[in-house]
């Protein structure tokens, strides 16, 4: 399509995350003109960081950004987000339920061998290890994990850690997920994620969207739903929607989403590079505690100020955070026939994109090749 063409084709875009902004750059680069509809003041979604006393934190949870996807790191690297950072996250674990807080240890995780090694469990979790099978089995997220670690290893990272995360027993789970969010690793290496590329901006990551939506018309404080189908499909050639579609439809109730809430607190701290915790993230699986985890953005950002902000991962929270998967797999499906519900109330193309709108718990850099492959669909349907 040549860009005379596409400048009398409009793109409407639900959503101002890496999806939508990714969607919108792109698109608006290749000649369409675009409007990014975002319902809340600011740009980013969950990625977005804030500032509390001064320090950056990240009221939506811990977002590093990390890729092996090489177009996906070029796009972001051209928008300025080259700073490198090796994320390294601690669990922090009792060995017997009888220990107190003293007695907590403080492993690596994912789980290392070699620290496992020095336990005076190990004894046991070796025999464990040595009849598991060659390859992990199990549909339910349970049976997988432990088929992967054993049941002693399950028991001290993972099984109470994920009741608290979803609310619900781990056999209730698809085991679908597993593979990408759990290991045991022998190769001692220590940092979470093996991708090519890895980084943190100083200041989060809003100047990056800011960077990649700059000059593309943002609609801020603007939701849109099902219900304004007319007045979309007078504005708009097509229509990318980048939010959840149980919200853009007005069904809230039909889909399962696991959210979470960071309570966080600012500290005064003597030296300017002085962090509290013992890591930017620190797992916490115990059910002594209610929250998952720590978040201590300083670490990554290591911001030069007398200060710092805690954060305490509550699950739980009714925001849409996490597609629930499931063993049967209902909300997928669920999530399939809102998308075709949806596509047949309007007269003009419909195009999904991200992680809410095809309910699946992806990272930033899939949701950016998400936004890449839908933008290149648009163009290829209008002709380019």
């Amino acid at each position: 399509m040549s860009q005379r063409a596409a400048n009398k084709k409009r793109i409407g875009i639900v959503g101002a995350g890496w999806t939508g902004a990714t969607a919108g750059r792109l698109l608006t680069d290749w000649g369409f003109r675009v409007e990014v509809l975002e319902k809340a003041p600011v740009v980013g979604g969950h990625s977005r960081a804030e500032i509390l006393n001064g320090v950056v934190y990240e009221p939506n949870g811990a977002h590093i950004f990390h890729t092996s996807n090489e177009a996906v790191n070029h796009f972001v690297t051209a928008h300025g987000l080259t700073r490198p950072y090796n994320h390294k996250v601690l669990t922090e674990v009792y060995l017997s339920p009888d220990d107190d807080d003293s007695q907590a240890r403080l492993l690596s995780w994912p789980p290392q061998v070699d620290e496992l090694k020095e336990l005076p469990i190990w004894s046991t979790v070796e025999k464990e290890l040595a009849l598991l099978p060659s390859q992990p089995i199990g549909d339910n997220f349970e049976d997988y994990v432990i088929s992967m670690m054993g049941r002693t290893l399950y028991n001290l990272f993972i099984k109470e850690y994920t009741f608290k995360q979803w609310g619900r027993d781990a056999t209730e789970l698809s085991a679908r997920f597993a593979p990408k969010r759990v290991e045991l690793r022998r190769d001692n290496q220590r940092g979470l994620f093996r991708d090519r590329w890895q980084y943190f901006g100083p200041n989060g990551i809003n100047e990056v969207i800011e960077s990649v939506l700059s000059g593309v018309p943002v609609t801020l404080n603007t939701e849109v739903t099902l219900q304004d189908a007319e007045h979309l499909e007078t504005s708009f050639d097509a229509l990318i929607i980048t939010a959840g579609l149980d919200d853009f439809a007005g069904r809230n109730g039909t889909l399962e989403w696991r959210g979470i809430e960071m309570v966080s607190q600012h500290f005064a701290t003597e030296r300017l590079d002085e962090v509290l915790t013992a890591a930017y993230v620190v797992n916490k699986p115990s059910v002594r505690v209610p929250y998952t985890r720590t978040v201590e953005t300083k670490h990554a950002t290591c911001q030069q100020i007398a200060g710092t902000v805690v954060s305490h991962e509550m699950p739980g929270a009714p925001q849409r955070h996490y597609p629930v998967h499931t063993k049967d797999g209902v909300n997928e499906r669920r999530n399939a026939e809102l998308a075709a519900m949806i596509i047949e109330r309007f007269s003009i193309p419909i195009y999904f994109a991200g992680r809410l709108a095809t309910y699946r718990y992806i990272n930033q850099d899939e949701a950016i090749a998400d936004a890449m492959s839908v933008a290149k669909n648009v163009a290829s349907n209008f002709g380019g």
